[in-house]
């Protein structure tokens, strides 16, 4: 990956750059506070079932099997190295999986970060790379670190949008390392949540669109090879997960709309999908118009980017299997952080010509987006403190006994499961310390 010359890093006057610096330093600042404040340590939910994974391996020691094995289809490599560092060498924390979360989100905010910033004319990169580095960094997308269940999410992410990075990265095919890492990272991605296998198609929709033919040969080889041994072995289940998809195909759709409006389609979660349906359209216009034979390195890279989530929402949907598909879930949030970044590097792209005329105006409106942006973060912020209060809390109470609806609904479909790994645990000192920044109740 080129470094940028120092010319290519001139972010304009002082003054905007000095602002621009403030406003990504206060939110990186509250980007930790937040890691640190959602943080949750003891395991719940699918955890419950890594961990009943590792116990098995200590059991037959096939290490291969225990690092591969699917689960509900994904084939979890980060997440179970994590788990498997964890209990077998710090005691069980899980500080490996909200660590390399937060490092994945880390790379993935810079990556983006940097391509909005190379896309963006020299006054105008500071702003351009602050505002993807803002967008990849929101509120609703740190969870997906802080949360150790949700860290699936951050390890396909980062990997999908270095993949995509290296796949378009030079104009007439990749070279020998660009190519031997963007397949190397779109295996990663699959690695970390199935969600990843999205990639393939979309690096072979950015070759087929450069008629690079040696690139698309390559990719659909090893993309089919791969998504082939990736599925194999698990009997039915891919289609079985499928399934609900396709005999609800409305509600599949719904649930992919929904997504593409996410983070804020938590607000309205019910009429949702009709802006989804703004950003589908938009964003499909958008790949159609910039990502052909003769578009830019950063065209190709902002469409990929883009066609990226549009994958990642059409794979959440075929998988739905929510009670209500308008209700989709936050922690899919961060898979919409490629589009908002791919939007970011198109429009900084077209700005060469207007700052011309309209430079000064561009700077107000561009800080005046910046600070919109933190205002909406440091909005969203306490909300998610009090969602991991109430996670912690309801934790704690299936650990002291109590069986409220909440610990039913949030801890595990089988609370006898999560029972009895969770004594076994007990047993061998495991999860024993939890982190409390806001003191529980001494009864309720």
């Amino acid at each position: 990956m080129k470094l940028m010359t120092r010319g290519e890093i001139e972010r304009g006057p002082g003054w905007v750059r000095l602002a621009t610096t403030g406003l990504l330093a206060v939110y990186l600042v509250f980007a930790l506070y937040l890691l640190w404040r959602t943080a949750v340590l003891a395991p719940f939910s699918d955890e419950f079932n890594w961990v009943a994974r590792w116990y098995q391996l200590q059991d037959d020691h096939h290490w291969l099997a225990y690092v591969l094995a699917p689960h509900n289809i994904n084939r979890l490599l980060w997440t179970r190295l994590a788990v498997a560092l964890d209990m077998g060498a710090l005691g069980g924390t899980n500080a490996p999986l909200i660590l390399s979360g937060a490092a994945a989100l880390a790379v993935m905010a810079a990556t983006l970060g940097r391509e909005a910033a190379i896309a963006a004319p020299r006054p105008a990169k500071s702003l351009a790379g602050a505002l993807a580095v803002m967008l990849a960094l929101m509120a609703g997308n740190i969870l997906d670190a802080s949360i150790p269940i949700y860290a699936t999410y951050a390890h396909a992410a980062v990997f999908a949008v270095l993949a995509i990075v290296l796949s378009e990265g030079a104009s007439g095919g990749a070279s020998r390392w660009r190519a031997a890492g963007a397949i190397a990272c779109a295996m990663a991605a699959a690695l970390g949540s199935g969600a990843g296998l999205a990639l393939w198609p979309v690096m072979a929709w950015g070759a087929l669109l450069r008629r690079d033919w040696t690139w698309l040969s390559v990719v659909l080889v090893c993309g089919a090879a791969f998504v082939g041994l990736y599925l194999s072995g698990q009997g039915g289940a891919p289609m079985a997960a499928a399934s609900t998809g396709l005999r609800d195909p409305l509600s599949a759709l719904v649930l992919s709309l929904s997504f593409l409006a996410l983070p804020w389609a938590r607000l309205a979660p019910q009429s949702a999908w009709i802006a989804g349906v703004l950003v589908a359209l938009v964003t499909i216009a958008l790949i159609l118009a910039k990502g052909g034979d003769k578009a830019g390195r950063s065209e190709r890279v902002a469409c990929g980017l883009m066609l990226f989530t549009l994958g990642a929402a059409a794979l959440a949907g075929l998988r739905s299997g929510l009670e209500d598909a308008r209700d989709v879930p936050l922690r899919y949030g961060l898979l919409v952080a490629p589009l908002h970044a791919g939007l970011v590097i198109l429009v900084a792209r077209r700005l060469a010509g207007p700052w011309e005329a309209h430079g000064r105006l561009i700077q107000a409106l561009g800080l005046v987006l910046l600070v919109g942006v933190l205002l909406q973060n440091l909005a969203m912020g306490p909300k998610l403190v009090q969602v991991s209060d109430v996670l912690r809390n309801t934790v704690a109470d299936f650990h002291d006994g109590r069986r409220t609806p909440l610990v039913v609904d949030l801890v595990h479909p089988n609370l006898l499961f999560a029972e009895t790994v969770s004594d076994r645990m007990n047993r061998d000192d495991l999860f024993q310390h939890e982190l409390h920044l806001k003191p529980r109740p001494a009864s309720r």
